[in-house]
């Protein structure tokens, strides 16, 4: 069966209360987790919107699998902001059209 494509944004912020040495270490598990997700298959692209945050394309089998991998990250709770919208690839219409 095909897999889901979700374009995915995640904005995260260092809370005040959290040095910066352990802000470093929330970030290098983040970066671990990325990193694991891209060799597995699930990231497809990853982008950093310079001063935003991260838009990301995932290949999933479908939406339970995608809040299932979001819920997960390790900068989850530093999240101030996630959309995740399902896409499609328009390459193969435009083809024929």
């Amino acid at each position: 069966m095909a897999g889901v494509l979700f374009s995915v944004r995640l904005v995260s912020r260092q809370p005040a209360d959290l040095d910066a040495e352990a802000w470093q270490g929330v970030v290098a598990q983040q970066l671990a987790a990325t990193k694991a997700l891209r060799d597995e298959g699930k990231i497809k692209a990853i982008y950093r919107e310079t001063g935003v945050g991260v838009l990301a394309i995932f290949d999933v089998a479908d939406a339970a699998e995608m809040d299932q991998i979001l819920a997960g990250l390790p900068m989850g709770r530093y999240f101030s902001s996630v959309s995740a919208n399902a896409i499609w690839d328009m390459g193969p219409v435009l083809e024929n059209a």
